[in-house]
């Protein structure tokens, strides 16, 4: 099957959402030894120690999201709220029916229940989000990868699993809540 979105893999561990502004902080697998040892602190370590499929890594003066939890290719599908889904391929008959289970019924009471994970965060100022392979290091990407353009602002991503005939997806859904502190705190003296 084609597809017509652009599939972000990895090379085995987790995906990773973080800010341009962080971007270049991102070590990856340099000085990675095993994951499964807590002291190991390289950043791809803590990442794959994160098993759910939302999770926060500090990094440099901020922090990077982390898409874990299950193995599976994943696509951005922005919305025009100013958010949008990322969505994780886990078995899919055909590409088209993902963006109708994106508005369907179901999918929404299940981001909406108390099970669905949830995590805010926050961009930088240039709102550019990274979806990147976490064993990449920031400064020099080699692995698939893609830039998302957001507001700048705080997010609240909410994640659940949902499955029709044909259909098996975990869907983060980024929602928009406010502008940057600085942004927000700059409006108010204009």
């Amino acid at each position: 099957m084609m597809r017509t979105r652009t599939w972000i893999a990895t090379s085995g561990g987790p995906h990773l959402l973080i800010a341009d502004e962080q971007l270049p902080h991102w070590r990856g697998i340099e000085r990675w030894r095993d994951h499964n040892d807590p002291a190991d602190q390289s950043d791809y370590a803590r990442a794959c120690r994160v098993t759910t499929w939302l999770g926060s890594l500090a990094c440099q003066q901020g922090s990077a999201v982390v898409l874990s939890g299950d193995a599976g290719d994943i696509a951005w599908y922005p919305n025009r709220q100013g958010g949008g889904f990322l969505v994780q391929w886990l078995g899919v008959d055909d590409e088209r029916l993902i963006e109708p289970a994106l508005y369907a019924p179901q999918l929404r009471d299940r981001l909406e229940s108390s099970s669905a994970e949830r995590l805010e965060f926050e961009t930088g100022a240039s709102g550019t989000m990274w979806l990147i392979d976490a064993s990449d290091q920031g400064y020099d990407l080699r692995n698939s990868h893609q830039a998302l353009a957001l507001l700048p602002g705080s997010y609240l991503a909410k994640a659940a699993s949902y499955g029709s005939p044909g259909l098996a997806i975990v869907v983060r859904e980024i929602c928009w809540i406010s502008p940057l502190v600085n942004e927000a705190a700059l409006g108010q003296e204009r």
